[in-house]
C-alpha cells in the first residue's frame, strides 16, 4: 500500500494498493508501474504518466509507503528453526537463513530454492563454493519462496576400529577411506588390514570394493573419495569375532543388503 500526494491536487492523491500486475489505479490517470522501484522512483514514474497523459504540465509528486505486503519465505530442512518467516521488503537468501538461525551441524553441501514465480525450476547454491558468503547475499528471495537446506550425506566404519559408526559428511565435506580410518580412533592391532573394503550401494545392487589399507597408508595403493552411504569394513584376523562385534553397530541407514554382502566378505 502507498500513498501517492500531488502537491495541491488532493483529487489526484489517494492511498492506492500495489497490484499484481505490478501497477497502481491513480484517480483519472489510469494505471502506472511502480512495483520493485524506490518510493523516490515511483514517484518521478508517477509524474511522468501524469505529464504524458496531459492531466497536469509540472506535476510535483511525493510517493511513501503506507504498509507493506506479507511476505512470506518458508526456510526447512537442516537450519536451527525450520519455519515460515515475514521478510518485509527486499531480502537475499543470507537475510532468509540468518532468520532461521542458520544452518545446523549436519547440513549438507546444497540449499535449493523454489521460487514462487517458476518452481519448476529451483536454483541450487552449492555451499562448497569458494564464494559462498557472496553468493549468499547475492542471491534474492522472494514472497513465496522456499527455501530447502539438504541434510549432509554419511559414510559408515565397522569392525576392527576404534570407534565404529557413523560419520557425516557436513557441508558437502569430501572424506577418503583413510580420514575415515581416522575419525572412527583408528584401527586395532588385530586387524585384517589388506581384507578391508568398501560396500557400496548402486543402482545395479551392492558391491565391493577391496581395499587394503596396509598399501595405503604406506602410499603404495591411492586413497579412495567415499560416497554418501559408503560402508569401510575392517575385519578382525578373526571372522566370528568381527561379525559379533560389527553387526550390533550398524545403523538403519544402513542395513539390508550390506548386512549380507558383509557376511560373505568376511567369510571368503
Amino acid at each position: 500500500m502507498v500513498q501517492v500526494t500531488v502537491f495541491d491536487t488532493p483529487e489526484l492523491s489517494a492511498k492506492l494498493r500495489v497490484n499484481a500486475d505490478r501497477t497502481v489505479e491513480l484517480p483519472v490517470a489510469g494505471s502506472t508501474v511502480v512495483s520493485g522501484m524506490t518510493p523516490q522512483e515511483a514517484a518521478d514514474a508517477i509524474a511522468k504518466h501524469l505529464k504524458d497523459a496531459q492531466i497536469m504540465i509540472d506535476p510535483r509528486v511525493t510517493v511513501t509507503i503506507a504498509d507493506y505486503a506479507t511476505q512470506q519465505i518458508s526456510v526447512l530442512g537442516e537450519v536451527k528453526n525450520p519455519g515460515n518467516y515475514l521478510l518485509l521488503g527486499p531480502h537475499s537468501l543470507y537475510n532468509a537463513l540468518s532468520a532461521a538461525g542458520g544452518t545446523t551441524e549436519k547440513a549438507g553441501s546444497d540449499i535449493v530454492i523454489a521460487h514462487l514465480v517458476d518452481p519448476q525450476q529451483p536454483e541450487t547454491i552449492h555451499m562448497d563454493s569458494p564464494n559462498y558468503s557472496q553468493l549468499q547475499r547475492l542471491t534474492n528471495v522472494t514472497a513465496g519462496d522456499v527455501i530447502y537446506v539438504s541434510r549432509a550425506g554419511s559414510v559408515y566404519v565397522l569392525g576392527d576400529v576404534g570407534r565404529p559408526g557413523e560419520f557425516s559428511m557436513a557441508a558437502g565435506r569430501r572424506l577418503t577411506v583413510l580420514e575415515a580410518i581416522v575419525l572412527a580412533q583408528g584401527t586395532n592391532s588385530d586387524a585384517a588390514l589388506s581384507r578391508a573394503a568398501i560396500i557400496r550401494k548402486t543402482d545395479d545392487g551392492t558391491r565391493i570394493i577391496p581395499v587394503d589399507l596396509k598399501r595405503m597408508a604406506e602410499k603404495a595403493e591411492g586413497d579412495q573419495v567415499l560416497t554418501a552411504e559408503d560402508i569401510v569394513v575392517v575385519p578382525r584376523s578373526r571372522g566370528r569375532a568381527f561379525i559379533d562385534a560389527t553387526l550390533p553397530a550398524l545403523t538403519a541407514s544402513a542395513a539390508g543388503s550390506a548386512i549380507a554382502a558383509m557376511i560373505l566378505l568376511v567369510n571368503r
